[in-house]
């Protein structure tokens, strides 16, 4: 019986060590090395119009790679969620135009609604358009896992983290939420080995 009580707790502490890991990997300080493009993965929408915050971020954050010369191609990820007026990739893509970024130098990529198909598709569009090498642009806490992701696909990536949000609820649950997508990924990773 004593070994029971044992189970919540080894469950509770395994959880812990994911999400420090989460947490000390969204504060690493990764190179960003001059590549083909920059990849953008997607985020909310809201029924407005208006990029949420983390996709505005996101979209920030690409537009100074861009505006730096590290890319000369921008391909923007995301499809329409049930309460999205449109796409995510369309919705950032005219950020990006607002941004100064020309317009034939954006690829959408409007199908995907997670980041397995995010990169997936993202993968087909720099394989069509002869693109080698991606800067993957993510919010900090979620660009370990997409990096990896982008890895198993074969993708040449480095990644440039977009600032998240400081508000202590948000920070706290974004994280919480992105040590649960770390366990289904290491899972999912198992049963392809077995």
């Amino acid at each position: 019986m004593t070994r029971l009580w044992l189970l919540p707790g080894a469950a509770a502490l395994f959880f812990s060590l994911i999400l420090a890991a989460v947490i000390a990997c969204a504060h690493l300080r990764r190179p960003v090395r001059r590549s083909d493009c920059i990849v953008v993965l997607g985020a909310k929408v809201h029924p407005d119009g208006r990029l949420s915050k983390t996709l505005r971020w996101r979209c920030e954050r690409a537009w100074e790679l861009w505006r730096d010369g590290l890319a000369g191609a921008v391909i923007v990820c995301g499809g329409r969620g049930g309460d999205e007026p449109c796409t995510e990739a369309f919705a950032m893509a005219a950020q990006l135009e607002e941004l100064g970024v020309p317009r034939g130098r954006i690829h959408p990529e409007d199908k995907s609604v997670n980041t397995v198909e995010n990169l997936r598709n993202a993968a087909g569009i720099m394989a069509a358009q002869g693109l080698r090498s991606a800067v993957i642009v993510t919010s900090d806490y979620h660009l370990q896992r997409a990096l990896w992701i982008a890895r198993d696909l074969g993708m040449e990536v480095c990644g440039a983290a977009a600032r998240s949000n400081p508000m202590p609820v948000k920070w706290v649950k974004s994280r919480l939420r992105e040590s649960v997508s770390w366990m289904l990924y290491f899972v999912h990773k198992i049963n392809l080995k077995t």
